[in-house]
């Protein structure tokens, strides 16, 4: 592989050039790059020329990830935990726009169906409901977890894929399919919420430890480790926080509080200004002045219906005069 430079921002907003290595693209969307100074790897996602002429919501949807990426940095930069990617950096001004992830961590958690042991089973709740905890404690809403976007290295998980995130009180649109995302997203009700992905997390738990698949609710009356998780599919389910209680299992923000950077802050201030003034709408056409409508004169009489009530009084008097006599 031919060393190449990378431009991009960093999420504080400042020009970066790095060389690195790039290995070829078999997914279009995605590749591993290999920085050349210290070897650190990186993982680009981008939108192909071809792939956003034909849909230009691609564009959005990367954006989105930019956008999200930056708020969980902006609010966990004291100790980033291992469960969520890291945003490294974005350049979404270029005709193939692209984001910066830290590397993926572990393997995807569907080639673990069936096969942990009970205590793994434990060690992957704890992580995956702490991933949600923090996700919650930022405000988002990952909206897409599911075997596809759930990593596991036999010890924590890593949370992927926060192209459809979106913050808690949006309100809903519909996504995904079941049995991973809940009913109300599935049917765009409500406002988006900590419970759509307690649903999912829950149910990619019931793949994973059991290795059957079920085409909404599962019954988990036949699995003692998945107790602690049994009410997360109800309309009204636990916190994550009270799971993670259930499982015995430390709050991840414990003595970690949630709080702004400032210079990461700005940056992100940066990015949503500049992604509000390229998708702002078109000014809303001003009101056209209405065309003064003048009172219509009535047409002038003829001069003779002016006459007209004095001859047909005369008429009349002539009339009574004659019958009186």
């Amino acid at each position: 592989m031919e060393p190449e430079p990378l431009s991009f921002f960093s999420p504080e907003g400042h020009a970066v050039v790095w060389e690195v290595e790039a290995e070829p693209y078999v997914d279009p969307f995605e590749r591993r790059i290999t920085t050349v100074v210290d070897g650190t790897r990186i993982i680009e996602r981008r939108v192909p020329r071809a792939e956003g002429r034909d849909r230009e919501y691609l564009y959005d949807v990367l954006e989105n990830e930019a956008r999200m990426g930056a708020r969980l940095l902006a609010c966990l930069w004291r100790d980033y935990p291992v469960e969520l990617p890291r945003l490294i950096g974005y350049s979404l001004d270029v005709e193939e726009p692209i984001v910066l992830w830290s590397d993926h961590r572990g393997e995807p958690v569907s080639r673990y169906n069936g096969s942990l042991l009970i205590s793994e089973q434990r060690e992957l709740q704890a992580s995956l409901f702490g991933a949600v905890r923090i996700m919650s404690a930022c405000g988002i809403v990952h909206r897409r977890i599911e075997p596809a976007t759930v990593r596991w290295d036999g010890s924590a998980v890593q949370l992927t894929g926060l192209s459809h995130a979106a913050l808690v009180g949006d309100h809903r649109i519909r996504l995904g399919e079941a049995p991973y995302a809940s009913p109300a997203q599935r049917e765009g009700r409500g406002r988006a919420a900590t419970a759509d992905d307690l649903w999912s997390a829950g149910m990619v738990i019931y793949r994973t430890v059991t290795g059957r698949e079920v085409a909404d609710r599962p019954d988990l009356s036949l699995a003692p480790a998945l107790q602690p998780i049994h009410d997360v599919f109800s309309a009204d389910p636990p916190t994550a926080l009270e799971v993670l209680a259930r499982l015995r299992a430390p709050d991840p923000l414990q003595g970690k509080p949630v709080e702004s950077d400032l210079a990461l802050e700005e940056g992100r201030a940066a990015f949503d200004q500049a992604r509000k003034l390229k998708t702002a709408e078109e000014p809303m056409p001003q009101p056209q002045p209405q065309t003064q409508v003048l009172p219509v004169e009535p047409a002038p009489s003829p001069w003779w219906a002016r006459w007209l009530p004095l001859v047909v009084l005369i008429v009349a008097l002539l009339i009574w005069v004659v019958v009186g006599r």
